[in-house]
């Protein structure tokens, strides 16, 4: 708990510009703020192909690379994806396809950017797939709607606050979550080490 909790705040977005990008900003900004060493992934940047298992050629790909090597740094995330059809953005779902023991034990909040309407199917889908990967999520998420905006900022203070207590929340609870998954991991694979057994 001396060190700076590690996070990492992804952009589910596949846009250069996109409202999803002043939300990345903001708890980014947010996490720095209460002391965390934070790295930014902006996936449309990257440009990943869509995940083929096992192929060598592809994971030693930059972008393939730095997605595994971030997700390994990072102790806690903070994921902002668009709704796209009401589930999470193909990119973001792809991020998610190169990863799994990268985000085993360690916790996450979720903030969705919607054109009007909940964000509740969006926030859901992440949720699910970060806790097939054996991760957890906090209790607390954010939807930001099209009219929170104003030329590309987020305006909304009530969501404003919300992404607030989201980035406050990861870096307070991420090294606790994960320093407690690598003593169970510790155990061996023994079933009093829990599910951080199937890790070890």
């Amino acid at each position: 708990m001396n060190s700076p909790a590690k996070i990492l705040v992804v952009s589910g977005s596949a846009r250069d510009e996109s409202n999803v990008h002043a939300v990345v900003s903001l708890a980014a900004r947010t996490a720095r703020g209460a002391g965390a060493e934070v790295r930014e992934l902006l996936l449309h940047r990257l440009r990943l192909p869509v995940m083929d298992h096992g192929d060598a050629e592809q994971a030693a790909l930059a972008g393939v690379r730095e997605v595994r090597e971030s997700a390994a740094w990072a102790e806690g995330f903070v994921l902002v994806t668009p709704e796209y059809h009401g589930s999470m953005s193909g990119c973001l779902k792809n991020w998610f396809d190169f990863l799994y023991p990268e985000l085993a034990g360690k916790l996450a909040g979720v903030v969705a950017v919607t054109g009007g309407g909940s964000g509740d199917m969006s926030i859901t889908a992440v949720k699910t797939s970060f806790a097939w990967c054996h991760g957890f999520t906090l209790p607390f998420h954010a939807a930001a709607r099209g009219p929170d905006f104003e030329e590309g900022l987020l305006q909304n203070q009530r969501v404003i606050e919300r992404i607030e207590r989201i980035a406050h929340d990861v870096v307070r609870y991420a090294p606790l979550l994960r320093g407690t998954f690598e003593e169970a991991r510790a155990l061996g694979r023994g079933v009093e080490a829990g599910f951080a057994g199937t890790h070890a």
